[in-house]
């Protein structure tokens, strides 16, 4: 059941972000995320390895997002900022969330790397794709995004199982 809440909430997260950059507002993201990490602090557990998946996360994702953003691939809507080397809030958001969940959602990734790996790599360009169909991004070349998305969320995951959860379940990862 906590799997099945976590799934909700960070996808509740991602449509917050989504819709709401489309429609220049933060507010529904800071709730959604909110939420989400109050939901993983007290009904799932919080420790000094889920921190530093977070910062990895976010850091992993701040590198990709704003390089693709600085590059001209991609143009976010409403930044809520003027650093073109940084992306934007609701991005950063989502990276954080994705981190957050990483041991209750993402748990059967973890288990079965090659499927999570494939998973990843299909899903992300998936969910970019998503994004720019609502109304956040714009794509100035579809398919090297496209192709960067994947090889990017590749190397998140692969980071990601090897440096946190190397032998796939660990006692911490929730069953």
């Amino acid at each position: 059941m906590m799997v099945v809440l976590n799934i909700i909430l960070l996808n509740l997260l991602w449509f917050a972000c989504v819709l709401g950059a489309s429609n220049g507002l933060l507010w529904p993201s800071i709730v959604c995320l909110s939420l989400l990490l109050m939901f993983v602090v007290i009904y799932v557990g919080f420790n000094r390895k889920d921190m530093k998946v977070i910062v990895f996360s976010l850091l992993f994702g701040t590198l990709v997002d704003g390089y693709l953003q600085s590059s001209g691939l991609l143009i976010y809507a409403s930044p809520f900022h003027q650093l073109s080397y940084i992306p934007p809030v609701w991005i950063m958001f989502l990276w954080i969330g994705f981190g957050a969940s990483i041991k209750t959602g993402m748990q059967w990734f973890l288990a079965n790397p090659m499927i999570g790996t494939v998973i990843m790599t299909v899903g992300a360009p998936v969910s970019y794709f998503s994004a720019s169909r609502l109304g956040a991004v714009v794509f100035t070349d579809w398919l090297e995004v496209m192709s960067l998305i994947a090889i990017a969320w590749l190397i998140y995951f692969v980071c990601i199982t090897q440096l946190f959860y190397p032998k796939g379940r660990h006692k911490d990862v929730m069953v």
